[in-house]
Formats: structure tokens, C-alpha cells, sequence
């Protein structure tokens, strides 16, 4: 069947070239594309083309910083800064607590050590131990050491209907004493002066004669990590479970046996109010400061049930309203002045965010200058990439075109004057005159420093001129890119028509060509499935012919081997 198979084992070296031949043409339409969006790039005059790529830079950061869009104007600006755009605020009309307090004078644990609450006395962390009993108003308690902790000791005091409010706080490692009302506590210590005694040892009690007990005039504020209803406010809560309140329109929902005012004021910060809350533990205030700015901007907020905005005391507080930034641009008169609702804003392309003022008036010598400058690298790279895709294409073309140096078979392109021929015009666009342009600017590409090598290897060859030639008159380099008869125009003519179409009948050249070579792939499987078919068909009937052959041949044998035994035998008998 080897004979046979001849015309078959040709079919398929024709198959293997042609699906060779049509990687070649994709991998051609690829480079050629790559080349053809260079070129696009290159030879666009809109105003975000390369050419209008911009770089920026401050002369102090810490005042002002700048970031150019694609066109903007390339120049040295002077910003006088003489006010920066705020946003509203508010804040409570007074402390939350200003009811009476002691808290103890100095840290109660020795050294940088705090007391342990969850411990009984003798265990907590106290220098000396607390022992006996106190008073506080008309309660008395048990002897110290009958409670099993500090804790449950404090949790007695604040159940005892006496109206004080007793707590730890460890950052600060003090203990306060407050009256739940606006009348000041009474308290006292079973221990003698400078002994045990627990207002002693928390630092509420002098340790020297006449061993006075503090008075209750300390300002302790609330504690913002408690449950609402635990919070010693000045102003009672009126709704003991659930309340609702508005700030800026964005209602938002407390449960005061479960919240606590941080939890509150987290809620707060975390949603669409577009204000930042905090609770000043120096003031004993809430702040409020909106994530806006400009002189239109403020604050709103009321209760809708409940009474919490009243008790935090920010009810019938005033809003200050926000400020405009004020600056100048390459300007001393404040006529010139310009004001933008926010430090961030935009003009002729140019964003610019103000950090901090630099002048008090605009007649000041200080500024902060904002360079604009060309981004001279950004095209000098898109000049070098496309250079680089020319060289992709030219140098496929040439490859593809020779003899192979091992094979010594002639490459697909070999005789192919569609693709020989594009690879001269690509050359020749390269290397002409681009005509129209201004006198006496550049209008070869060699100009700028673009040359080619003795290899026909195109680069930028000298970026000292290229620099040179931008500095001098960058609109003049571009036009010899993006003019009517500039080179990346007249490249862009050239190479379109082979991997694009215009036309919704036929495609690209390489598409057409491709769709011939698929076409030839196609008629030669045919041609292998029905040649295989036939050969199947042959080689079944050689078989079929040699088991016959050897039936024959069997039987022959078989015959001739009954022959001889039969004359072997007869001879035994001869005499």
C-alpha cells in the first residue's frame, strides 16, 4: 500500500505548508496591527493625542499639588493660597456632665501597674490592701472584704438608690465618683486617716492631717463606652429602649439599653450623613464636622423619637458654616481673586488641590509655583514603540520572504510582490520628505534624530536632537507625525487595507488571502477523506486477495504433503 498511499502522504505535506502559510499571514495581520495603532496614535491631532501629554510639579507640596490633563496649557504658575475651603461644623452647647464629681488625684496603682477589677481588693492591684466599710450618702457598705471583687463592690454602690455613680477608668488608672444628680455626694471610711481605707487607697482622701476628704468639683465627663442608659448625663434619657434622630436628612436608630454613645457615634460616621463625629473627652462634648466645605455648606439635625440629640446638648447648637477657598493665579490684586466650594477643583486642565494657605494677603512675595511642562518621555516612548512595531514588520516580511538557511525552501512572501512591495513602501514613507509643513521646520524624520541602521533597522538614533527639536518647537515635530502628509498618516494609509475593510462584501487583504489559503485546507481534507475512503476500499480487497492466495497455497501444501506419504508408504511394499 505504500505505492498507494504516495498521492495521500502529498496531501498532507500540501496541508501542513498551507496551514503554515495561513499562521504566517495571522501572525503578519497581528504585527501589522500593532503597527497600525502606533500609527493611529501618533497621527491624531484630538486633544488627548500623545503630543498633549503633560507632567506637572509644585514647588512645595505641603501648600499645593498639581496634576496636568492631556492638553493643558504648558506654562509657570504662581498660586497665592489665602484660604482653604472648610466644611460646616457643630458642636455641643456645653459639657455633657457637669454634675458633682471626685476623681481620685493621682494614679491608684503602684509603679505603671492598674487595678484589676474583676479581682477582690487583695488581689486587684492596690498598694495596700482596702479594708473596712464606706458610707456614700445614707448607704453604708459591707466590709470590703466580703465582696468578691472590686466590680461587684462598685455595682453595689451604683444600686444602692443613693443617686452616685461609681467607675474605673484603666487607661487614666483612677477611680470617679459622680452624683447622679446636681446635688454634690457625701462619703466617708470606717478606716482612720492615712489607714486602709478605701477613699485612702483610690486617692479621694488626703494621706496627711487633717486627712480631708476631695471635694466634688472635678469635671469628669461621660463615659462613651457604656449603654446609654448607664451614661451619667446631665439631661435624662426619655425613651429607655429605642430612638431615632436626623442628621442632614439621614435618619439614624439607637437602642439605649444595648448602645453605647461610641457605638452611636460609630453608626454615625459610617453612614450617608457625610459628617465626622467624635467625642472630645477633654471638652465632654460631641463635634461635628461635615466631610463637605464652601461657605453654602452646613449642618441639620433634630430628634425624631427620643431625646438624644438634646441630652448630647446639640439640639439648639448653632452650626458654623463652611468657607470657600480664596487664591489667586499669577495675580497680586485681589480683584483677581477666585473661590472654589472645595480645595480640590479643576481649571484649564490643571487639578490642583490646596494643602495649606501661603499668603495672608495677595500682596505677599510668597507663592507656590506649579510647573507645566510637555511630557516629552511619554512621546519619546510612543515614538520608540512604534519604531519598534516598523521593525516588527519589515523584518517579518524580510524573514519570511528569503530561503530558509537550513531548509534552503523558499519562504511563503518568496515572489509575493503584494508583501515584497509593501515592505519597500514601508521604507520609502519612512524615509521621504513630509511635504506641506512650515519652512525651515524639520521635514525628514532623520531631523529629529530617526534613522535607519545598514540593516534598515529604524530607531532613535539621537535623542540629543530629538530633545532638541522638541524644546525648540514641539508643534513642529508633531506635524511631522499628524499633518496631512505626515509619516504616521501616510503609514496609516499604507498598512490599513491590509488588516482592515472598509467594504461589507470583502475583507482585509490578509483576511482575503487567509480565506483563499482555508479554502485550499479545505478541498484538500476533502481530498484525504475520500482518498482515505478509497484506499481503505483497495487495501481491503489486497486482503481479501492474499487470504486466498494463501488458501491456495494451504491447500497446496496440504496436498503435496499427502503425496509424499502416500509414496512413502507404497515403497515399503516394493520387493
Amino acid at each position: 500500500m505504500t505505492l498507494e498511499r504516495r498521492p495521500l502522504t502529498t496531501l498532507n505535506t500540501q496541508k501542513t505548508s498551507l496551514n503554515s502559510s495561513l499562521s504566517i499571514h495571522t501572525d503578519l495581520k497581528t504585527k501589522i496591527s500593532d503597527l497600525l495603532t502606533l500609527s493611529r496614535e501618533l497621527g491624531s491631532t484630538e486633544t488627548t493625542a500623545i503630543y498633549n501629554s503633560r507632567t506637572s510639579s509644585s514647588g512645595d507640596e505641603t501648600k499645593i499639588t498639581a496634576s496636568a490633563g492631556s492638553g493643558a496649557a504648558v506654562g509657570t504658575y504662581q498660586i497665592r493660597v489665602k484660604q482653604l475651603a472648610t466644611g460646616a461644623s457643630l458642636q455641643s452647647t456645653a459639657a455633657l456632665l457637669t454634675k458633682p464629681a471626685t476623681i481620685s488625684s493621682s494614679k491608684v496603682a503602684p509603679g505603671s501597674g492598674t487595678i484589676d477589677v474583676t479581682k477582690s481588693f487583695a488581689n486587684a492591684g492596690f498598694e495596700s490592701t482596702p479594708t473596712g466599710t464606706v458610707t456614700i450618702g445614707s448607704w453604708t457598705s459591707d466590709d470590703l472584704s466580703t465582696y468578691t471583687s472590686v466590680q461587684t463592690f462598685m455595682d453595689a454602690v451604683n444600686a444602692a438608690g443613693v443617686d452616685a455613680n461609681i467607675y474605673y477608668n484603666k487607661t487614666e488608672d483612677k477611680f470617679y465618683l459622680e452624683s447622679k444628680t446636681a446635688t454634690a455626694l457625701t462619703f466617708s471610711e470606717s478606716e482612720s486617716g492615712g489607714g486602709a481605707g478605701f477613699f485612702t487607697q483610690v486617692k479621694m482622701r488626703d494621706t496627711t492631717s487633717a486627712y480631708a476628704y476631695h471635694g466634688t468639683t472635678d469635671a469628669t465627663g461621660v463615659q462613651s463606652n457604656v449603654i446609654l442608659n448607664n451614661a451619667n448625663f446631665d439631661t435624662a434619657l426619655t425613651s429607655t429602649t429605642t430612638g431615632k434622630f436626623k442628621i442632614n436628612g439621614v435618619e439614624i436608630s439607637y437602642d439605649t439599653s444595648t448602645d453605647t454613645l461610641d457605638a452611636v457615634i460609630s453608626r454615625i460616621n459610617s453612614s450617608t450623613a457625610n459628617v465626622n463625629v467624635f467625642y472630645d473627652t477633654s471638652l465632654d462634648k460631641v463635634l461635628i464636622k461635615s466631610k463637605g466645605a464652601g461657605s453654602t455648606d452646613t449642618i441639620t439635625l433634630s430628634d425624631v423619637t427620643g431625646n438624644l440629640m438634646n441630652v448630647m446638648k446639640l439640639d439648639t447648637a448653632s452650626a458654623t458654616s463652611g468657607t470657600d477657598a480664596k487664591f489667586t493665579i499669577n495675580s497680586t490684586s485681589s480683584s483677581d481673586e477666585i473661590t472654589k466650594s472645595a480645595n480640590t477643583f479643576t481649571i484649564n486642565g490643571i487639578s490642583y488641590t490646596l494643602k495649606n494657605t501661603n499668603v495672608t494677603a495677595y500682596t505677599d512675595t510668597t507663592y507656590t509655583t506649579i510647573t507645566v511642562k510637555q511630557d516629552t518621555s511619554a512621546l519619546q516612548s510612543k515614538i520608540n514603540d512604534f519604531l519598534t512595531k516598523f521593525n516588527a514588520v519589515t523584518q517579518y516580511i524580510k524573514d519570511k520572504t528569503g530561503l530558509d538557511a537550513y531548509t534552503k525552501a523558499r519562504g511563503v512572501f518568496a515572489g509575493n510582490t503584494t508583501f515584497t512591495s509593501l515592505r519597500s513602501q514601508l521604507y520609502k514613507k519612512l524615509s521621504e520628505q513630509v511635504t506641506g509643513l512650515t519652512s525651515g521646520n524639520p521635514d525628514y524624520l532623520s531631523k529629529i534624530g530617526i534613522t535607519f541602521d545598514s540593516y534598515l533597522k529604524a530607531s532613535l538614533s539621537n535623542t540629543t536632537k530629538f530633545n532638541d527639536a522638541i524644546s525648540s518647537n514641539s508643534q513642529a515635530v508633531q506635524d511631522l507625525f499628524n499633518s496631512t502628509n505626515g509619516v504616521a498618516k501616510k503609514l496609516e494609509t499604507l498598512i490599513k487595507p491590509f488588516v482592515e475593510s472598509d467594504s461589507t462584501s470583502r475583507g482585509s487583504i490578509i483576511d482575503e488571502t487567509k480565506n483563499v489559503i482555508s479554502n485550499r485546507i479545505t478541498d484538500i481534507d476533502s481530498r484525504i477523506t475520500r482518498m482515505e475512503a478509497r484506499l481503505k476500499i483497495k487495501e481491503r480487497h489486497y486482503r481479501q486477495q492474499l487470504y486466498k492466495m494463501q488458501d491456495l497455497l494451504n491447500t497446496a501444501v496440504l496436498q503435496g504433503n499427502q503425496i509424499t506419504t502416500q509414496l512413502s508408504y507404497s515403497s515399503q511394499y516394493t520387493y
